[in-house]
């Protein structure tokens, strides 16, 4: 017994000790020659910070509300893991600053299993500061190096980007990286930019979420390529976009041939971008300057759920540049853009294809809506503009294209590669304007007999409608609140309502889950609306007189809510009734189901707990009747 006693003793002595992990801690009040791991022996500077070798799990701590000078520089010799990484973040009541003048705020060079979290980065400005804010950059062979995460940061002031995460070196890469909860703003170039090996995908699994990237100018000294992006990403791999905004980029980009987008990707596969919202966005020249893209080099990637709207470009871009890898199976399904493409003559939906690699190959753009007025500068955008051929297996189906008088529902270039189909066509107090690659048709019937678009079945079957699609005009805008010209969901009367062609049914297409707003996609075998709304307005009681109006068989008062929402029935429902509390971007933000006898002709109390201030829909539905209304959530 003894024996195995010792031997057991002297295997564990061969065995490498865990590495102990430390807290460090950085404050004005402190000093340099401490050794930092309590507050009353806190480092001072970040220079310090930058001369430490950390090991993983170690955690350095800044004091929160006070202002550090210089960057940090995190060298390869500190690597953490995804169990246990070295942590940057401050303490006690607010956040520290990291005022870096003119150099970086945070680099790291060659390192992984790191966080960066409730920091701000400002630099002096982006005309005097010469380099960018956080930088994560891998040059190592055939490294694959995982877990970055990057929350709650302010990062501003930089000539560079904002937060820059690349890699070049063959495949190497960062995997499982997420950004959220940021604010990029003030920079040079971009928000948020991320890049690996051209043409390679050396990133993957990446998540951004719940991010700001606005005011980033672009650089009037660069023409080469293009600047003033607000969240930019490539070379990556499976990655998802949303809940983010970008507004207000790009004006001094200086690139003749391409300027910046609010939100894009290029050469990614499976890059989602989703409920974001992208709005006055620029380009400082006469291209791009959009809010939404997919440009060269995607593959499988989707643009759903999103609201563009007052941007110089186009709301949704899909692009293939000259030299781009191959570019297939794209969906653009779900979005509203309202009165994008301010400038130059660009398309609200637009397609551009060098033809590079097959150029553009399977993409389906359904169930948008697009709504299109003419600009202040008198140009004049188009609701579709498909500038280029390079176009395979491209269909436009159960979109809204509605102009202003004198603007195209639709341009193109070319005749081929390209399907419209149950599509809905307006243009108020005028006639349509399509500009058939050369040829101008001003009803939907002329062209359909010319083209054969608009049309199944051998052109033995029409589609798409010419109809004002009467939609609603007491809404705001889905995402920011603001007062908006036009609503988006369709009246009791609209033509739109059930016209739309059954994707899963007639092309065997997935539609998804749900439309821009929550409501449910329509079942194999039913028709859905037209646009970007599925709602399904309905009269509440067949018994209405015919003057009058149709009455609601609920009621919320009051309005404006903060603890509880009390719901008034008017009538007994022998079955349950469902209630679902949605937020502007039709996410789902809690749910109740009521018994028959739980809700009584009389007050039902819903409990809303930890609710976000701010304008919400209560979606009701019971024995077939179905009903929306607008609350707000006060502080």
């Amino acid at each position: 017994m003894n024996h195995k006693i010792i031997l057991f003793l002297f295997l564990s002595l061969l065995l490498p000790a865990p590495l102990l992990a430390f807290t460090y801690y950085v404050s004005n009040a402190g000093n340099d020659a401490n050794t930092g791991t309590s507050p009353m022996q806190a480092w001072r500077t970040t220079a310090r910070v930058s001369a430490a070798r950390f090991q993983p799990g170690d955690r350095v701590l800044l004091a929160g509300g006070q202002v550090f000078k210089g960057g940090i520089w995190l060298r390869g010799n500190s690597q953490g893991t995804a169990n246990q990484p070295i942590t940057f973040r401050s303490y006690g009541a607010g956040r520290a600053t990291i005022q870096s003048d003119t150099s970086f705020g945070f680099y790291a060079h060659n390192t992984a299993g790191v966080e960066v979290r409730q920091l701000n980065f400002v630099g002096s400005g982006r005309v005097s500061n010469r380099n960018s804010g956080v930088i994560f950059y891998l040059d190592s062979t055939n490294a694959h190096l995982q877990h970055l995460r990057f929350d709650s940061l302010d990062v501003s002031g930089y000539r560079g980007t904002g937060l820059s995460i690349g890699s070049w070196n063959g495949t190497s890469g960062y995997t499982d990286v997420r950004i959220t909860n940021s604010q990029l703003h003030a920079n040079g170039e971009a928000g948020l930019s991320a890049y690996a090996f051209y043409p390679l995908l050396g990133h993957h699994n990446w998540y951004v979420a719940n991010c700001l990237a606005y005011d980033n100018a672009g650089r009037a000294d660069i023409t080469n390529t293009h600047t003033g992006n607000g969240i930019v990403l490539s070379g990556i791999d499976g990655v998802l976009v949303e809940q983010c905004m970008a507004y207000h980029n790009g004006w001094l980009n200086a690139n003749p041939a391409g300027g910046p987008v609010g939100i894009w990707g290029w050469d990614c596969n499976a890059l989602v971008i989703q409920h974001c919202e992208s709005y006055n966005n620029q380009s400082g020249t006469t291209k791009d300057g959009g809010g939404f893209d997919l440009d060269g080099g995607c593959t499988n990637s989707v643009l759903q759920y999103n609201y563009s709207h007052d941007n110089q470009g186009p709301g949704y871009l899909l692009a293939q540049f000259p030299g781009a890898p191959a570019m297939h199976d794209l969906i653009v399904r779900y979005n509203i853009s309202q009165n994008d493409a301010r400038g130059h003559n660009q398309g609200a939906i637009e397609l551009y294809s060098s033809g590079s690699n097959g150029g553009i190959v399977r993409a389906d753009i359904y169930n948008n809506s697009v709504l299109l007025n003419r600009p202040a500068d008198g140009s004049s955008p188009k609701a579709v503009y498909a500038i280029s051929s390079g176009l395979s297996e491209v269909t436009l189906r159960n979109n809204i294209f509605q102009t202003g008088a004198g603007l195209s529902v639709l341009a193109t270039a070319t005749t081929t590669g390209l399907r419209l189909e149950g599509n809905c066509y307006w243009t108020p107090n005028a006639a349509l304007s399509i500009d058939w690659n050369g040829t101008t048709y001003s009803n939907l019937a002329a062209w359909r007999a010319a083209t054969s678009q608009e049309s199944l079945a051998g052109a033995t079957r029409a589609t798409g409608i010419c109809a004002d699609p009467l939609l609603t005009s007491n809404t705001t805008n889905p995402l920011t609140q603001r007062n908006t010209p036009t609503g988006y969901n369709p009246s009791r009367a609209s033509a739109i309502i059930r016209a739309g062609l059954n994707l899963s049914t007639e092309f065997s297409i997935n539609p998804g889950q749900y439309d821009f707003f929550g409501n449910p996609t329509p079942a194999a075998g039913t028709n859905g609306n037209i646009g970007a709304s599925e709602a399904q307005p309905r009269a509440l009681n067949t018994n209405t007189p015919k003057t009058g109006n149709i009455p609601a068989h609920f009621q919320i008062y009051p309005t404006v809510v903060r603890d509880e929402i009390r719901v008034v029935a008017e009538q007994h429902f022998s079955q349950a009734t469902s209630f679902r509390l949605l937020d502007m971007m039709g996410r789902e933000c809690q749910a109740w189901s009521r018994s028959g006898s739980e809700v009584p002709t009389g007050s039902l109390t819903l409990p809303i707990t930890g609710l976000a201030s701010g304008r919400y829909v209560l979606q009701m539905q019971s024995e077939g009747y179905y009903q929306r209304q607008s609350l707000v959530v006060a502080e």
